[in-house]
């Protein structure tokens, strides 16, 4: 779960906002989410999942555990070859978590597809 004051932050909102549904956000929820934005052929379409992106930017920067989390429960999603994006920033950011995304991807299969996918 993405906490609701986590989403809050990384959207500019306060905690107490009503203009996000209570509670925490569930991974799967956003990992589908975000390959819904991902997928989309304009970039600078205007699309109600783009708040996915701006989420996936402060959970790589602020929480990278959790970063990794939500794209976990996306790579056995349809369509989550897009995954690999956000994968490979994530890598990059530190050479500690990019060991940690290649020793999960060995026993992950749909990790390691993306990884793959960064690869080649």
């Amino acid at each position: 779960m993405i906490p609701r004051g986590m989403v809050a932050a990384s959207l500019g909102l306060s905690e107490t906002t009503d203009a996000l549904p209570p509670g925490d956000l569930p991974l799967d929820r956003f990992a589908a989410r975000l390959i819904g934005y991902l997928s989309t052929p304009d970039a600078e379409a205007d699309t109600p999942d783009a708040w996915t992106g701006a989420v996936m930017d402060a959970l790589i920067a602020d929480d990278p555990d959790l970063a990794l989390a939500a794209i976990r429960a996306g790579a056995g999603l349809p369509g989550a070859a897009v995954l690999a994006d956000p994968l490979a920033e994530l890598g990059a950011s530190d050479p500690v978590m990019r060991d940690r995304i290649e020793t999960l991807a060995g026993d992950d299969a749909d990790l390691g597809a993306l990884v793959s996918a960064i690869e080649g």
